[in-house]
This record gives structure tokens, C-alpha cells and sequence, in this order.
């Protein structure tokens, strides 16, 4: 990693930038802290990264190879959730005895690795890590992360109490890989993924309801490592659903998709399936309907489509025929596809 020609050099010239962020961020919504090596004189960097990676939780580094220690850090709170973007060089990073106070709040870590590889160990346990993998482990006891090359990773740090499960199935699930390019491992890594990138728009009101799903999808995926607690169970259900929710989704133009070959895909029988969209408060086929819809309507209302015949349209968003199509639409908007296109600007 290189600094850019043109910066000031000096600490206090990075912690005025990163004040400056700080005040811009909207009061009770997000919570930004953004801080970097670039612009300091290369004795000074190395200081100033020791202190930023403490800043939150105090942990030791030590270099790995003749490089020195740079990097930079964005970190975006979403209520009681901690999203943060690191960006660094070989190191060798721990939180020993020393570094953990009993005072400290307890937190529980997702780290998800785009670039660099290297090795997490906690509980006995060590696991390596590519670029697509994720890891886990806790802030209250000793852990190590060590990055052998230049590495780029998003931290997800949920409050441990939000990780609904027992002390026991927590250090079983510490320090393993999970493989974030296939299976359900892809679908949760995609949504934390998403929630890490976006962190800094998630509205104020919808904080919470961020931290519980990506809590429960963490927890759910962990939880097959240990003995299922009923807390366990509740959290692979609502894993189930989103599994079925992403496979919908990504199939929802074909016309034949039912609530057989969901069911099938998700590998429950169709009265289970049933079952679990009971708490939705609509069936199966009901949900894949409404979405087909609000597809069909947006593309109705963006203008760069305008030229796309609505039958186009419908069997384009899954639906088998117009007339079916056209009557689904007229009692969930209350007009016609056509009304709809040519009273909008």
C-alpha cells in the first residue's frame, strides 16, 4: 500500500478528516469513523495504526515480513451493530489476556475476507481463509488473526446477546471457515455483504431489524456445528425462509414456479412449505403473485421500457397469460397495466 502524493503528512491531519466525517453524519441514524495511514511520514504510521486498530477494542499487532504496518479503517455503527472496512498489510493481530477487560461489552464477530488470505485461531481451533471466506469469533476471549499478505475484509460485530445461542454452542463455532461462494454459506454472505456495503443508507428505524436477521442468519448457519438449542431452531427456520425467498427470487420469470418445485429445491415437503409462509400471513403462491406484480410494475413505470409491450411484460415477470395477468393487476392497483403506463410522466 502507497500514499498519495499531494496529502499532508501527520496524525492531525488524518484525525481532523476524520472528525470532519464524523460531524456529517446524521444524529441517531449512523455512527462513521473513518481513519488511514495515507499522508503520514512512514516512521509515524506504524504508531498510528496500533492506535486505530485499538480505538474500538484493544488488541496487540506485530508485523509480519520487512513491510511496515499500514492501512485504513471505515466504520459505520447501525444501532447496536458495528460494520467496519479494513484494509491493511501483513500482520499479526491478537486480543490476549491483557487486552480484554471484564468491564467491555461482549461482542461476536463475522469477518468477511474479499482479498488476502491467513489463518484465525480461538478455542483450540484453527481455520485458513481465501478471498470469498468468512470467520467467526468472539471479542472476550484470546484470539488471533494473522494476514500474511495485503488483505481487504468487512467486520460484522453483533452484541453477543443478539447471537441467540448458548455458551457452549458459541465455542464450537469459533474460529471456522465457511465457504462464502456456495450453498446457503452464499446466501448469507451475500446478505451481510450487502448490509456491510450499504451500511452507512440503513435508515435509523430499521437498525434493529437489520441486526436480528443478520444475527439469526449467523447464529442459523453456525448452529449446524453444535447441538440445536430451541433458540438454534428458530434461527435455521427463518435461514429456511430466506434460502426460499432467494431461490424465488432468482426463478420468478419462470411461468411453471409453484409451490412444488420450491418445495423441492429446498428439500421440505410441500405442506411444510405451507407451514412456514402461514407466519407470513400468505400462501405460497400468493407471495410469488405479489412479487411478479411489483415487478411488472416497476418495469410499467420506468420510461426507458416504454417501448416493451406489456404482454412483454407480464410473460417477462412469470405471468402464463395477459388476461390473467391484467385482471391480478386491476385488483391489486386498482387500474389497468395501460392506465397505469400512459398516466405516469
Amino acid at each position: 500500500m502507497h500514499n498519495r502524493a499531494g496529502r499532508r503528512h501527520g496524525r492531525d491531519a488524518v484525525v481532523a478528516g476524520a472528525r470532519a466525517r464524523l460531524g456529517s453524519e446524521q444524529a441517531g441514524q449512523i455512527a462513521t469513523k473513518a481513519l488511514t495511514t495515507d499522508g503520514l511520514r512512514p516512521a509515524e504510521r506504524e504508531a498510528f495504526w496500533r492506535h486505530a486498530m485499538s480505538g474500538w477494542r484493544r488488541v496487540t499487532i506485530a508485523k509480519v515480513g520487512a513491510g511496515t504496518l499500514e492501512g485504513s479503517i471505515r466504520s459505520d455503527r447501525i444501532g447496536r451493530l458495528l460494520v467496519a472496512k479494513v484494509r491493511s498489510t501483513a500482520q499479526d493481530i491478537r486480543r490476549t489476556p491483557r487486552d480484554i477487560s471484564p468491564s467491555e461489552e461482549e461482542y461476536f464477530h463475522v469477518l468477511l475476507v474479499a482479498s488476502g488470505a491467513g489463518r484465525v485461531s480461538q478455542d483450540g481451533r484453527h481455520a485458513e481463509f481465501r478471498p470469498g471466506d468468512w470467520v467467526a469469533f468472539d471479542s472476550f476471549r484470546p484470539v488471533q488473526l494473522l494476514f500474511e499478505s495485503d488483505w481487504d475484509a468487512c467486520s460484522l460485530s453483533f452484541p453477543r446477546e443478539t447471537v441467540q445461542l448458548s455458551e457452549s454452542e458459541r465455542r464450537l463455532m469459533t474460529a471456522r471457515r465457511m465457504d462464502g461462494s456456495t450453498g446457503v454459506t452464499g446466501v448469507v454472505s451475500r446478505f451481510l455483504l450487502d448490509l456491510a456495503r450499504t451500511s452507512e443508507h440503513v435508515p435509523a428505524a430499521q437498525s434493529e431489524p437489520a441486526l436480528r436477521q443478520a444475527s439469526d442468519l449467523v447464529a442459523s448457519l453456525l448452529s449446524d456445528y453444535a447441538a440445536p438449542s430451541e433458540a438454534a431452531r428458530g434461527c435455521r427456520q427463518r435461514t429456511l425462509m430466506l434460502r426460499i425467498k432467494d431461490y424465488i427470487g432468482q426463478r420468478l420469470c419462470d411461468p411453471r414456479l409453484g409451490p412444488p418445485e420450491v418445495a423441492a429445491a429446498a428439500n421440505i415437503s410441500v405442506r411444510y412449505l405451507h407451514k412456514l409462509f402461514e407466519a407470513e400471513h400468505h400462501s405460497v403462491s400468493q407471495y410469488i403473485k405479489g412479487l411478479r406484480l411489483e415487478r411488472s410494475r416497476r418495469e410499467l413505470l420506468d420510461p426507458r421500457l416504454n417501448d416493451r409491450p406489456i404482454a412483454a411484460v407480464a410473460f417477462g415477470c412469470g405471468f402464463g397469460d395477459l388476461s390473467g395477468f391484467n385482471r391480478s393487476f386491476k385488483d391489486a392497483y386498482g387500474t389497468s397495466p395501460r392506465k397505469l403506463r400512459t398516466a405516469s410522466p
